[in-house]
């Protein structure tokens, strides 16, 4: 993959990369200016690493996070932070503004390779699977109150917790363990090879905790999808709201 190349029509969601052990990248990714957030078991041989950088924390959106997954013996796909960039960014996404984190990126990674999963970049600030579906803005309010940072922080909240992360303005991504049971509508549409769509996020903003409609963030972060897969994960998007707010209670 050239970095900094001209914008592309269509960008491809996640970067493949050759196998590297759990540790060895690890290692690699702390030497290149990321910081491992956690690292989550999501099916049988698929694991994920949550990582950061400043780069993606000053966009003080759910950027701030990259998923990474580990397909044991297999290969690494990682979130492509300009594809979600110009979903999340919208106007204020200039291509080309992440090319130190990509830069980073294939520094641990090695080559990197498009997918056959991608996106019109023209389209994606303003991404909908189809009329009468969610936009990135509306989301799902997931908590209200004084204590929301307690409670996810606090002795109770591994079980449901992966991870949180404080933005520079203050808001807090929370990074959800789901159910075993609510992890596998990715064996159902066959994206497990994509299963670094997970752990789900919520971000806390003052009193109020919210997340984005899965029937949004599913759909965007698997493009190939038809309306009649996602009529087989039709229980999906209600699965991972109630999930994600046991961290909430």
């Amino acid at each position: 993959m050239e970095i900094g190349a001209k914008a592309p029509k269509k960008l491809s969601t996640y970067y493949a990369a050759n196998y590297q052990s759990i540790d060895e990248l690890k290692s690699k990714l702390e030497a290149n200016g990321f910081k491992v957030l956690a690292v989550t078991p999501i099916l049988k041989g698929k694991t994920v690493l949550t990582i950061t950088n400043d780069e993606l924390q000053k966009t003080n959106t759910l950027l701030a996070t990259l998923q990474l997954l580990v397909n044991e013996g297999d290969e690494i796909r990682v979130q492509n932070p300009s594809y979600f960039g110009a979903a999340y960014l919208q106007d204020r996404f200039k291509y080309g503004q992440f090319t130190a984190t990509l830069k980073a990126l294939q520094a641990a990674l090695g080559d990197m390779y498009e997918v056959d999963d991608k996106f019109e970049l023209a389209d994606l600030p303003t991404y909908q699977f189809m009329f009468g579906m969610p936009y990135l803005n509306d989301t799902i309010t997931v908590a209200e109150g004084d204590d929301l940072l307690a409670k996810v922080t606090g002795e109770n909240a591994a079980k449901y917790v992966a991870y949180t992360l404080k933005l520079p303005n203050g808001n807090v991504i929370v990074g959800h363990k789901l159910r075993n049971r609510t992890n596998k509508f990715l064996k159902k549409i066959e994206a497990e090879r994509n299963a670094n769509i997970l752990p789900y996020e919520s971000i806390i903003k003052g009193r109020k905790a919210v997340m984005l409609d899965p029937k949004y963030y599913l759909a965007l972060s698997l493009p190939l999808l038809s309306m009649s897969d996602f009529m087989k994960i039709a229980s999906a998007p209600g699965e991972i709201e109630k999930d994600v707010k046991r961290a909430y209670k």
